[in-house]
C-alpha cells in the first residue's frame, strides 16, 4: 500500500467562482483541485445544481477561515412557480400537488410575503443535508424515507418581489446562512394555499463580494490551461474587508506563529482581527485578550512554522 504523499504549504487563497447551473459545488471544488494542483481545497457554502451564482473556494492554508464566513449575509434571487408542489421544493423533484394560483397583484403578493420576513422559523426542506439522529435528510429522502426535521431560527433581512407574470413571480432576499430558498418558495405556496416551488435561483452576493467579481469555469481553465490561474485568485483578507487587518512585523509574525500573544492597538468594537504579512497573506486570526484590549492571542495560525 502506497502512502500519499504530504502536500506542500500553501499560505492560501481563495477563487470567486460564478458557478453555472448543473454542476454541483464539489464539482467546482475538484476543478479547482486540478487545476492548481492542490488537495486542500473547500467551498464556502454549497450551492444546489439548479442554482448559479456567487461560490468562493478557498485553497491552502484559507480553508481554515471558511467558518468565519458564516456570520455574512447572503442575496438571492429566486423564480417560483406557484400552483406546484415538489417533493424537494425546486424543480428537479416530482411534483406532489397542484391547485389554481390566485389572482395576485404586487401588494397580495407584498402582503404573503411579510410573514417570512425578520426572524423567523423555518423548516429545511426534505431534500436537504439537515442531519436528524445521525440520518442525513436527503438520504433517507431518496429511499422514501420521511425524517423530522425540527424548525431553525433564521433571518430574512430583505424579501421583495421584482416581477410577477403569474404563474411565476420573481424575488430577491438577502438572508442569514441556513436560510433555504426552497423553504421559502414552499413556505409561501402553502400561505397561498396553491403550492409552489423553485425554478431559477442565483447566488447574487456574500457579503460585500458579489457574483460580478466571480470568474466563470471557461474563465478559470483558460487561464490553468495557459498557466496563471492564480492570477484569479484573491487574498483570504479581501472577503473580510470589515475586519481589523494589522500588518505585522517579522518578530510579531514569529511570535504568532508560536502560538504566543502580540502587542496592537485595539480597534473599538471588534475581538478579532487578521494579521497580514507584506504579502497581504492572512498568518493568523486574532482573538483580543479578556484581560487587556491591547494584547492579541492568535485563535488560529495559518502561516507555516
Amino acid at each position: 500500500m502506497t502512502r500519499r504523499r504530504k502536500e506542500p504549504y500553501h499560505p492560501g487563497a481563495v477563487f470567486l467562482v460564478d458557478k453555472p447551473k448543473g454542476p454541483t459545488s464539489h464539482d467546482v471544488v475538484r476543478d479547482i483541485r486540478r487545476w492548481t494542483g492542490l488537495r486542500r481545497v473547500g467551498h464556502g457554502g454549497t450551492l444546489d445544481p439548479l442554482a448559479s451564482g456567487l461560490l468562493p473556494i478557498f485553497v491552502g492554508a484559507a480553508t481554515r477561515l471558511n467558518e468565519y464566513l458564516a456570520p455574512y449575509r447572503k442575496s438571492y434571487e429566486a423564480t417560483i412557480l406557484l400552483g406546484q408542489a415538489t417533493d424537494t421544493d425546486d424543480s428537479e423533484g416530482q411534483i406532489i400537488s397542484t391547485a389554481p394560483v390566485p389572482a395576485l397583484g404586487p401588494e397580495d403578493l407584498d402582503a404573503a410575503l411579510e410573514q417570512f420576513r425578520g426572524q423567523i422559523e423555518q423548516v429545511p426542506p426534505q431534500y436537504s443535508a439537515v442531519k436528524r439522529d445521525g440520518v442525513t435528510a436527503y438520504r433517507a429522502a431518496r429511499a422514501g424515507e420521511h425524517v423530522q426535521i425540527d424548525p431553525r431560527d433564521v433571518t430574512v433581512h430583505v424579501l421583495v418581489s421584482t416581477r410577477i407574470e403569474l404563474p411565476l413571480v420573481t424575488l430577491a432576499m438577502t438572508v442569514s446562512t441556513g436560510t433555504y430558498v426552497r423553504a421559502i418558495a414552499r413556505d409561501l405556496g402553502e400561505a397561498l394555499g396553491c403550492g409552489a416551488h423553485v425554478t431559477e435561483m442565483r447566488r447574487t452576493a456574500i457579503g460585500a463580494k458579489s457574483a460580478d467579481d466571480g470568474h466563470t469555469a471557461d474563465e478559470l481553465k483558460a487561464a490553468a490551461d495557459a498557466g496563471r490561474i492564480w492570477s484569479l485568485a484573491i487574498s483570504p483578507a479581501d472577503l473580510f474587508p470589515d475586519w481589523p487587518h494589522f500588518r505585522l512585523r517579522d518578530e510579531q509574525l514569529q511570535r504568532i506563529k508560536r502560538g504566543q500573544k502580540i502587542r496592537h492597538a485595539h480597534v473599538d468594537g471588534w475581538d478579532k482581527a487578521l494579521a497580514l504579512n507584506a504579502e497581504n497573506e492572512v498568518a493568523a486570526v486574532l482573538r483580543r485578550d479578556e484581560l487587556s484590549a491591547a494584547t492579541w492571542q492568535p485563535e488560529k495560525v495559518l502561516a507555516a512554522s
